[in-house]
This record gives C-alpha cells, sequence and structure tokens, in this order.
C-alpha cells in the first residue's frame, strides 16, 4: 500500500486570473515532491466546471461527492482571483472538511477587497496611499460630481482599481479628466466597486511573508524591487511576460528601509489573518514605505515574485511547496486535536 498522501492540484477557475492559475497549478505539479504525494490535477474551466481526469466536466454539486469519493490530504489552492482568493473556495472546502493550502475565509475575503482591505490596515496605524470608493450608481447617477470630488481630493493622474481583481486586471492611470472618464467606463465592466487612488510616483516594492515552517516561525522574505521595462506599471505584461520587467531580489535599498517594509508586511499579515503565506506590495516615496494590498495567493508561475524571493532565502520551488502542503496539514490536525476529534 502507498504511503503517499493524496493532494489534488486546484487551478484554473472562472476568474481574468484563469491562465496565470494554470500556469501556477502546473508549475506546482512540475516540482511537487513525488515521493512524498500522490498529485491529482484538478481544473475549474471559465464556466465554473470541475475537470477531474479520465472524466467528463462536472457540476460542482457533483465534484462534491467527487471530492469526498477521493479524500485527499490536502488541497493546493493555485486559484486565482475571484473564487480562488476571495474566500469562497476556502469557505467551500471548510464545509466539506477538506484541508487546504493558503489563509482561511476570512482572511482571504478582507484581503481581496481592497478598500475594506485598506481600511482595516490604515486603522492599525499603516501608510496607505489616499483614495475614493464609488459604485457603479454613483458614477452613472453623477459623473460630474465624481471627477471634482477626485480632482480635489485625489488628484490627477490617479489610479483607477477594480476593487476585487487580481493580477492588475481592472487598473487604469489616469492622467487628466478626460482618461479617468474613459478609465471609469473600462473598469467599470468587470466591477462594480471602484478604488480611486493617488498616483505615488515611486520604487516598486514586493515582500513575501512565509507562515508555513513547523517551528512556527512566521518570517519575512527577502524583497523584491520592480522595474518594469515595457509599461509604466507593474501590469498584467510586465508581471507574466518573461523579461519585461527588472525584477532584482534582494531589493537595492537601505537596510533599515529593508526592514521597515518586512515589519509593515508582517504586521499586515497579523492584521489581516494570512495563514501559510501571502505577499504585500508597497511604493516607496524617498525613504516612506506606502502599502498598497496583501496578495494571499500569490502567483507561482515561473516569472512569480514569491517563488524569486524565497529562493533568495534559500528555498527551492519544491521545498517551498512541500511546506505548504505540510503547514495545510497540520492546521488541520489541530483543528481536530481542538474539536476533541483525536
Amino acid at each position: 500500500m502507498s504511503t503517499q498522501l493524496k493532494i489534488i492540484v486546484l487551478m484554473g477557475g472562472p476568474s481574468l486570473e484563469h491562465d496565470v492559475s494554470v500556469n501556477s497549478g502546473n508549475m506546482v505539479l512540475k516540482s511537487i515532491d513525488q515521493s512524498k504525494y500522490d498529485t491529482t490535477p484538478v481544473l475549474i474551466d471559465r464556466d465554473g466546471m470541475w475537470c477531474f481526469p479520465e472524466c467528463s466536466p462536472m457540476s460542482i454539486f457533483d465534484a462534491v461527492i467527487y471530492l469526498k469519493t477521493m479524500s485527499p490530504t490536502c488541497i493546493f489552492v493555485a486559484l486565482h482571483g475571484a473564487f480562488g482568493e476571495d474566500g469562497k473556495i476556502q469557505g467551500f472546502l471548510d464545509t466539506l472538511d477538506i484541508p487546504y493550502t493558503g489563509s482561511g475565509c476570512a482572511a482571504s475575503a478582507l484581503a481581496f477587497d481592497k478598500i475594506r482591505c485598506k481600511a482595516v490596515v490604515q486603522a492599525q496605524g499603516v501608510r496607505v496611499a489616499g483614495h475614493v470608493a464609488l459604485d457603479r450608481t454613483t458614477w452613472i447617477v453623477d459623473q460630474d460630481t465624481v471627477v471634482n470630488t477626485v480632482r480635489n481630493d485625489i488628484g490627477f493622474p490617479c489610479v483607477i482599481k477594480a476593487n476585487r481583481q487580481g493580477s492588475s486586471f481592472g487598473i487604469v492611470i489616469a492622467s487628466d479628466e478626460a482618461a479617468f472618464r474613459k478609465g471609469m467606463s473600462e473598469v467599470l465592466e468587470i466591477d462594480d466597486m471602484i478604488m480611486v487612488e493617488e498616483y505615488i510616483a515611486g520604487l516598486e516594492i514586493t515582500c513575501g511573508v512565509l507562515d508555513s515552517e513547523a517551528n512556527g516561525l512566521i518570517r519575512p522574505l527577502p524583497l523584491t524591487e520592480i522595474r518594469p521595462r515595457s509599461s509604466s506599471y507593474f501590469d498584467y505584461e510586465a508581471k507574466y511576460t518573461p523579461g519585461a520587467s527588472e525584477e532584482i531580489t534582494p531589493a537595492r535599498i537601505a537596510p533599515e528601509l529593508t526592514e521597515k517594509i518586512q515589519d509593515i508586511a508582517l504586521h499586515v499579515h497579523d492584521i489581516v489573518g494570512c495563514e501559510g503565506w501571502s505577499r504585500s506590495d508597497f511604493i516607496v516615496y524617498g525613504d516612506t514605505p506606502i502599502w498598497l494590498e496583501v496578495n494571499t495567493v500569490p502567483g507561482l508561475t515561473q516569472t512569480s515574485l514569491y517563488p524569486q524571493a524565497a529562493a533568495a532565502a534559500g528555498i527551492s520551488y519544491p521545498d517551498m511547496v512541500t511546506l505548504f502542503i505540510e503547514a495545510a496539514i497540520r492546521k488541520a490536525s489541530q483543528h481536530k486535536v481542538e474539536k476533541g476529534q483525536i
């Protein structure tokens, strides 16, 4: 009888980040320790149908039965965007009592909601960029008032962000009023809530947090400095096209500033309630780090930032994957102890 643990790698999904998720999932499958784990790839297609090996696509209702029949030890969540990072798949798996990697339902939902997460983090003393929150109805009813509010409170240029998207989908930098009106129309096509944020010209920095080690230590990874070559900011193309950005790990900044950013990333990880791992993004203006957002399922592709930072800390991709899986299994066992099941 095999002693390998059954691991499902879940990827795809109905979000705009479907392709990125598939790439992440395939990298996990390629790198996972086959001597320890019996792996099964499961793809959720763009229509929400679940695709198990050697089975016809099935609805989520049939997938429930199939998942329980498989009795996986753990599900590696390589889903990005809606249904992957927003707490939905986490709540679904909690209901089925199936362990999974990464943050839980509540932390995932909070982190994915940029406006609310920013409010929570700011309330805990973290420096953030100024912003205005808008919904579709407000924009439709009185565009002129919105434009005046943005001009007076934020100024141009500004950054228009879809509230619940990732991988730089739904981001437009508006240089003036005309660009702002056009950008609002574009972003509202993919999200009903918008965050209009002040544009801060500075150095883009990202900081991963590792919360998966058996000793319980939560530690920051080396910072990565991001300098897009083909874009004005770290957009989708700059993120996922090899060579489109210069990504330098560790970042070429002063040790004092490095420590300050790492401390903020750890603080945010704790405030939001992240588990397993996370990655916070910053703009550094002068010597001041300004926190932008936290990602609970950062990309795991060959160009992704978190694996680069882990490698700089001496953690190989296969070892990183193992850490995430073992942390999820430990967490599930601890919950059973707390509930008196073992």
